[in-house]
């Protein structure tokens, strides 16, 4: 039975295939589908009729000191990052605000004190800004990247 299948793909196959075996200069695909058809198809479409708009990212940032009755952790990044819709200093202070609220959740959860070391904002994304930290200072480490654009 497999024989029989292999034996009848083949033919089909030397059939879609008999423009390359016989060097013809006329594309003989049943239902009159060429090659460069299926090429066209599997092109990307032209993006320079129809601009593509880019969202840019906009993360803040701030470096923490946490703090329980046992220990003492320092440079704890927590990231919040946004797709930039409106203006960018509405979407900063939105960012900002998602940070606010978990450190409130931090606090109330898990840590005695939180203390801000430094706090700033920039038009990139989250991971790149943590890898232009780290470059920087070897001894920061990632809390947690937040998703601003989530309705909370």
């Amino acid at each position: 039975m497999v024989f029989f299948l292999r034996k009848y793909l083949f033919i089909i196959v030397l059939f879609c295939c008999n423009n390359i075996l016989f060097a013809t200069t006329q594309a003989v695909l049943p239902h009159k589908i060429s090659f460069s058809g299926l090429l066209a198809i599997s092109r990307k479409p032209d993006t320079a009729a129809h601009p593509i708009r880019k969202s840019i990212k906009i993360c803040s940032c701030q470096i923490l000191i946490l703090q329980t009755n046992i220990r003492r952790q320092k440079n704890f990044a927590l990231l919040a990052e946004r797709t930039n819709n409106k203006s960018f200093n509405s979407d900063i202070s939105y960012a900002n605000r998602v940070i606010e609220k978990e450190k409130r959740h931090m606090k109330s959860y898990f840590y005695d004190k939180l203390e801000v070391v430094d706090s700033f904002s920039d038009a990139i994304d989250c991971r790149s800004m943590y890898k232009r930290l780290k470059n920087k200072n070897k001894t920061i480490f990632l809390y947690d990247i937040l998703d601003a654009d989530i309705r909370r």
